[in-house]
């Protein structure tokens, strides 16, 4: 998925406001619960176990392959998610917009969802993007110089002699936005566990 699918789903998930007013009220609490535990749990099972699964199991370029898909779809998904959490809250509380602002500003949930939404925004935008393009152009100078794919290890050009100070600086480019784009994710699954806590509190069975 490009910047493109990124538009759409989100354009997508940005008529929900638009059906809201014709929904029972127990429907959007569902899509409001539903919508960030999706996240929430996306961000669990693809930052931890399939991750870690896939790293220690792929020769390191085909993991970074395999992430190439699958990183702009985690990322959109957890967009068009963030965004329905966050009109269905606004919804819920039949907020005028000042006050929606005002809710959005002071608030632990309100804040939760906000961050939640432009941390993932900004990791489907740019940083996977970025990420990728500069992991490629890693794997490229790789195969160039004949450097051997293996399991669970990171580029071999960091210490091969071979490099030249460009592919240092594209190493540390690398090292930046991926660094980043971790931080993005940990904001978000951080903001979504905040935000099912906030749920868990009013919840009474």
């Amino acid at each position: 998925m490009d910047l493109g699918s990124t538009v759409v789903a989100c354009v997508g998930a940005g008529v929900v406001p638009a059906l809201l007013p014709y929904l029972p009220e127990d429907m959007v609490k569902f899509l409001n619960v539903g919508s960030i535990s999706i996240s929430f749990g996306t961000h669990i099972w693809v930052g931890s176990v399939a991750g870690l699964t896939m790293f220690r199991t792929l020769k390191r370029r085909t993991f970074g392959n395999v992430q190439s898909k699958l990183f702009p779809k985690y990322a959109t998904m957890n967009t068009a998610c963030s965004f329905v959490a966050l009109a269905t809250f606004l919804h819920l509380r039949n907020l005028s917009p000042t006050d929606a602002i005002t809710v959005l500003r002071s608030t632990l949930e309100g804040g939760a969802l906000v961050t939640c939404l432009f941390s993932n925004l900004l990791n489907s935008i740019y940083f996977i993007p970025a990420t990728t393009n500069l992991m490629f152009l890693l794997h490229k100078r790789e195969r160039e110089l004949g450097l051997e794919d293996q399991v669970g290890v990171m580029s071999p050009l960091k210490g091969d002699p071979n490099a030249t100070e460009e592919d240092k600086k594209t190493l540390k480019n690398f090292g930046i936005h991926h660094g980043l784009s971790m931080m993005m994710a940990l904001a978000s699954v951080a903001s979504c566990g905040a935000y099912l806590y906030y749920i868990a509190k009013n919840v009474s069975f």
